[in-house]
């Protein structure tokens, strides 16, 4: 299939499921040997692990068994992201809250985490200082077999731009409230 066919099959498939181009765009360009498909989501209520989970079934990537190279030639590359204008607009709503987070951020220690929210087993964590790795929002899942909090998704949150822009993504995809956020 061209790379023009295979967008064409995955705009059919978000389709079925009720997603149109208006949420989602999806573009197909064709370099000298490779496919690459690149899927925006404009609209942060549609589930991007739903849009991935359609798009990626297109993915091929030829790797070298021994050395662990990508081949060239013949492979398809999907991304899906947010769309950065759709994800600005809705992270406007989220700015004050970021403020405040970030004005709270010295009374921390370098190690501690604030914990901004929790939805039944997910929990949203903030690292808000430079602790052998950059400021992150991290989703956590409880486990039921230790006390460790599993890692789902991180988000770089070094500023207000950054913090804003996680927060509006847990919002969208996982409904958390961070409009009353105490820290």
């Amino acid at each position: 299939m061209t790379a023009k066919e295979i967008a064409e099959e995955i705009r059919k498939n978000l389709k079925k499921h009720g997603i149109t181009s208006r949420q989602v765009s999806v573009r197909a360009k064709t370099y000298l040997l490779d496919k690459s498909i690149e899927v925006r989501i404009k609209d942060l209520k549609v589930s991007k692990k739903l849009v991935e989970a359609i798009a990626k079934k297109y993915e091929y990537v030829r790797w070298d068994d021994y050395t662990n190279d990508i081949l060239a030639g013949g492979n398809t590359y999907v991304t899906v992201d947010f769309d950065y204008k759709g994800l600005r607009e809705k992270a406007e709503e989220f700015k004050e809250t970021a403020r405040k987070i970030l004005e709270k951020k010295d009374k921390y220690d370098k190690d501690e985490l604030m914990r901004l929210a929790e939805k039944e087993d997910l929990v949203v964590l903030y690292q808000p200082h430079h602790n052998g790795t950059y400021p992150q929002v991290k989703l956590c899942k409880r486990n039921n077999h230790s006390c460790i909090l599993d890692n789902l998704e991180s988000y770089y949150a070094a500023d207000e731009y950054g913090l804003s822009e996680a927060l509006a993504i847990l919002s969208y995809q996982y409904g958390f409230d961070f409009i009353e956020v105490t820290v």
